[in-house]
């Protein structure tokens, strides 16, 4: 019977991703502000933003100050962390951890940035359900039926809540689902 394996941390990874995500959500906050937030009756463009930015930094907040206390209780993060600016002599992971899958991470970011490149021409909401197809599908997901609904229901999800609910247009493209 194997063990299962513990879930491998890295501390400077994860504040080094809240900082950067803690910065985003104030750089989007302050953005949003200056679209005009209305009032929670009538609307502007910036309040939905601004609500995403808060909990954007509420969230990355949060979480630089899980991993500073989880740092400064525990040696063994301190040890590590010390390791990981020293790197190993194999350019690589340490041992015992997985290594980072560069193909999965391309296709990943390939997929998502198609979203607002192709959006115009053939509608949001079909570039959302492809790009989550092939993101589930990269992630692992088998065969293409699954993969294939997932994308569908959250592009049908997404398109009620924004278009049907909040009233916000959306790219239609040349098939006009907008």
């Amino acid at each position: 019977m194997t063990q299962p394996q513990r879930a491998v941390r890295h501390p400077d990874v994860q504040a080094t991703t809240a900082v950067i995500l803690l910065v985003v959500g104030v750089f989007y906050g302050f953005q949003a502000v200056r679209e005009g937030i209305g009032t929670p009756s009538d609307t502007g463009s910036g309040f939905f933003p601004l609500i995403v930015a808060i909990v954007l930094v509420i969230a990355s907040a949060l979480l630089l100050v899980q991993e500073w206390r989880a740092w400064r209780v525990d040696p063994a993060l301190q040890a590590k962390s010390a390791l990981d600016r020293a790197g190993d002599d194999e350019g690589g992971a340490l041992e015992g951890e997985p290594r980072t899958r560069w193909a999965r991470v391309a296709g990943v970011l390939l997929a998502s940035l198609a979203v607002p490149l192709f959006a115009e021409v053939a509608g949001f909401v079909v570039m959302l359900s492809a790009a989550v197809a092939v993101i589930a599908k990269i992630a692992g997901m088998r065969g293409w039926m699954r993969p294939c609904a997932l994308g569908v229901g959250f592009g049908v999800v997404a398109w009620l809540v924004f278009v049907y609910w909040l009233f916000v247009p959306l790219p239609a493209g040349v098939l006009g689902l907008g």
